[in-house]
């Protein structure tokens, strides 16, 4: 997602929020409504952001993902491929190729 839409739209929910809050003050609304709308205002623009953060993250780690696949060009195949063929010598000499721990 563009920082530049996440912005833009961080800045339209704030700004809906001034305006009812505004309306709510025009309206004679008591401070007890005023309060539980601004505890609730602030509570959905902090998940907002939370939110906007981490579709913004799950985004540039999706790009780091396909520079990887795009950078590697098929050399993990074969490297896999070596591999089991290494381990198959290792078992017809009698060896366990699995990693002991310790």
């Amino acid at each position: 997602m563009n920082k530049t839409v996440i912005f833009i739209a961080f800045v339209v929910l704030a700004a809906l929020g001034i305006v009812a809050y505004v309306v709510l003050l025009a309206l004679g609304v008591p401070d007890a409504g005023i309060a539980g709308f601004t505890a609730l205002f602030l509570n959905v623009l902090g998940l907002v952001t939370v939110a906007a953060g981490t579709f913004y993250q799950l985004g540039k780690q999706g790009q780091k993902l396909e520079t990887i696949e795009r950078n590697t060009n098929g050399r993990l195949e074969a490297k896999d491929a070596q591999i089991t063929e290494l381990q198959s010598l290792l078992v017809q000499h009698g060896i366990d190729p699995a990693p002991t721990s310790r």
